[in-house]
């Protein structure tokens, strides 16, 4: 028997994923991924850590003549990809239950393909049992004789929240257009416009990434600023403008 116990998780914008494999030996290897997603949730981020439990199936254990026992605490995933259990199993009732989402319809594809197409095997009589089951099980975490593992699987899905930050060093250029300036961001992204040169950069500075560490000014905003005289300003929306980029003065490279 080979046994995975996982876990998904997902902060902002990122999603990790711990993975403790067992294999029929008794070796353990332990496994962690991350990846972005647009609109990260908790489920998909469980079923992203299913999707890499496949992946891990499909290259080390498919080709065995061994059950494959998966652990998740999803209960969403659990229900939405295992048969009836009060039903007799065949291969025409298997995947009845409708899908919830399609990307848990991606994933029963990913299922049914392990278990049909690829397997030698699909259905594996238990010696233990004396009954035909799938050759890839997935159990909820409750039947899990030692949680531990999935205790582990959980720290490894959140390693990425521990991981430092990669340092994000920016360079902003002033561009002149007809009746107003652009702020543009490495050279590429405008992030801010204003027909006053100082209101689009302190615009610009308020949406900076939280580990930026540097900031650049082109010539243009540098001579802009340093001919800005502070004490004589009398615009409210200049004086803020001149307060939000001595806020980020530490960053500003000049």
């Amino acid at each position: 028997m080979i046994e995975y116990y996982i876990d998904g998780s997902t902060k902002d914008h990122t999603i990790g994923v711990g993975i403790v494999r067992i294999n029929e030996y008794g070796f353990i290897d332990k496994h962690h991924f991350k990846t972005e997603h647009i609109n990260p949730t908790s489920n998909i981020a469980e079923g992203y850590a299913l999707e890499k439990t496949f992946e891990l199936i499909k290259e080390n254990d498919i080709h065995k003549h061994e059950i494959i026992n998966i652990y998740t605490d999803s209960l969403k995933i659990h229900q939405t990809l295992m048969y009836n259990e009060n039903t007799e199993f065949n291969r025409g009732n298997f995947f009845v239950k409708q899908e919830s989402n399609s990307y848990l319809q991606h994933l029963r594809s990913l299922y049914i393909a392990l278990v049909s197409r690829n397997a030698q095997y699909p259905l594996y009589y238990c010696d233990k049992t004396k009954a035909p089951r799938p050759l890839i099980k997935i159990f909820f975490k409750d039947q899990a004789e030692d949680k531990k593992y999935l205790q582990e699987a959980h720290s490894l899905s959140r390693t990425y929240i521990k991981e430092k930050p990669v340092p994000i060093k920016v360079e902003y250029k002033a561009v002149k257009e007809s009746n107003k300036w652009v702020i543009v961001k490495n050279n590429k992204d405008v992030v801010a416009e204003n027909k006053r040169p100082i209101i689009a950069l302190s615009d610009a500075l308020k949406k900076i990434d939280a580990h930026t560490i540097q900031i650049k000014l082109c010539p243009q905003l540098e001579t802009i600023l340093k001919n800005t005289i502070k004490n004589r300003l009398s615009n409210e929306s200049m004086k803020s403008a001149i307060k939000t980029i001595e806020d980020y003065k530490s960053l500003i490279n000049l």
